[in-house]
């Protein structure tokens, strides 16, 4: 449970941690771009691209990350996390001065984010291959497929390799997590089940698509020194045995 610190802290960069490295998406994977084709468009749901390239958005990977740390509070005991999209709670955190442990981690719309993760690029643009999938809209009053409407969606192949790239601001996670604050012991768990089991992004979650990993990655820790950020230590990105 968050205490009564000071997450509003971004008029002093204290402390930047940067973790490079690459995920694989082990199954298929769709990052859609809403329901709406583009005008020319071959498929109903289109993966999401950048400059005719596709491109996991840093939005879905936080998303992502943030719904596993709420799940993992939650388990703990937590009470004061809430709902993203709660405007009466995060008002009442931001009277009181207290903001619940995801708040404090990932924001909210009071209060920038501590975190912040890019696009995922794909490491070989030229190699990344898509299929397509038909697939047949159900009738939800009668429960059943409805007769003629059919959609197609497009995926990435599995075993496409994608430049990670994450950045944290006054949070220590290296090269030990800051114990006494608990969204440093959150984010390099979520960094630690990124490496194995994985997480699930993206649509078709539920059976099955969407898994990435992180396979390799290496952070540094910048600190102030001297009016400036100076390198301050460095490492891989491992699980704790």
């Amino acid at each position: 449970m968050s205490t009564a610190k000071n997450y509003q802290d971004f008029d002093s960069i204290r402390l930047l941690t940067i973790i490079d490295g690459i995920i694989v998406n082990e199954t298929p994977l769709r990052v859609g771009i809403g329901r709406e084709s583009v005008l020319g468009a071959t498929v109903d749901n289109a993966v999401y691209r950048v400059n005719q390239v596709p491109v996991i958005p840093g939005s879905s990977l936080k998303g992502s990350f943030r719904q596993l740390a709420e799940s993992m509070i939650k388990a703990d005991g937590d009470k004061l996390t809430h709902d993203p999209w709660d405007f009466d709670d995060i008002k009442k955190e931001v009277e009181g001065g207290k903001f619940c442990t995801i708040c404090a981690t990932f924001g909210n719309t009071y209060l920038a984010s501590h975190v912040k993760i890019f696009d995922a690029t794909p490491v070989n643009p030229e190699k990344v291959r898509t299929f397509t999938k038909t697939g047949v809209a159900i009738d939800r009053e009668f429960g059943g497929a409805r007769p003629g409407l059919l959609y197609t969606e497009e995926f990435i192949a599995p075993g496409n390799q994608w430049n990670f790239r994450m950045e944290v601001i006054n949070i220590r996670i290296f090269r030990e997590a800051d114990q006494s604050d608990e969204r440093a012991t959150i984010l390099r768990s979520i960094l630690e089940i990124l490496m194995d089991p994985g997480i699930s992004i993206g649509a078709r979650k539920s059976v099955g698509c969407g898994l990435i990993k992180l396979k390799e990655a290496k952070w540094r820790v910048y600190g102030l020194r001297f009016g400036g950020l100076s390198l301050e230590d460095e490492g891989e990105v491992r699980k704790h045995v």
